[in-house]
């Protein structure tokens, strides 16, 4: 039922995707008899008791008041990819912080915008193309040279820097990139059949089940 209710959403080549939902079936694709509703009204919870709607004011509330924070202890918990978890344990990576904060903002009416930098995930305001915020560290507000320095940071000066680092991200690559981050995660750990799972979602994303599509093709053409 959730894996047909993915598919059906990702068929559309659209990015009005609201990330709150497939972000929540897909946790409940990964945990049988999750509920749904009970997260969605969590995160109405906290958008109604944010005290200032801005992008600003959100991050306060969400990083300084109620302590969401980046989850350094154990980074790699597929759980720190399920939204319900995230809201449950306050604590997540950069993309499922950043997904939380963008769906605070929707309810209040602020519209946060996801920004794909390579290795760090960061959210901004969609009037604002100088500030960002960094939800795995607190929300710390950065300019585009702090972006910039904390990209280099993060990979060592090994990959090269590029302004579009730091555009916004349509939702629909935010699920993609999400998807990513599963298999990755999966593919290190002895679960099979969550790797599955994720593989199944995977293959109801059409530019996903492509491209899978020629690497299985690659690899086969070894052994011909």
């Amino acid at each position: 039922m959730n894996s047909a209710r993915f598919a059906k959403l990702m068929a559309s080549d659209s990015d009005s995707l609201d990330l709150d939902e497939v972000s929540l079936i897909m946790s409940a694709v990964l945990q049988p008899g999750l509920d749904e509703i009970e997260w969605f009204a969590a995160l109405d919870l906290i958008a109604a008791e944010c005290p200032t709607p801005t992008a600003d004011g959100i991050s306060r509330y969400l990083f300084s008041e109620l302590g969401f924070a980046g989850n350094r202890e154990a980074y790699y918990d597929w759980r720190n990819s399920c939204l319900d978890r995230v809201i449950a344990t306050r604590t997540g990576i950069p993309i499922s912080l950043s997904i939380l904060m963008i769906e605070v903002g929707r309810r209040l009416g602020v519209e946060l915008q996801g920004v794909g930098m390579p290795a760090h995930f960061l959210v901004k305001a969609a009037d604002s193309d100088s500030v960002f915020f960094d939800p795995f560290d607190g929300g710390r507000q950065l300019n585009r040279l702090q972006a910039r320095e904390l990209f280099e940071s993060i990979t060592r000066g090994q990959a090269p820097w590029s302004e579009s680092h730091l555009d916004p991200t349509p939702n629909r690559a935010i699920v993609i990139r999400m998807l990513n981050n599963l298999k990755a995660v999966f593919a290190r750990r002895s679960d099979e059949v969550r790797f599955a799972l994720v593989m199944q979602l995977r293959s109801q994303v059409p530019e996903l089940a492509v491209l899978e599509a020629d690497e299985f093709d690659s690899a086969n053409a070894i052994f011909n």
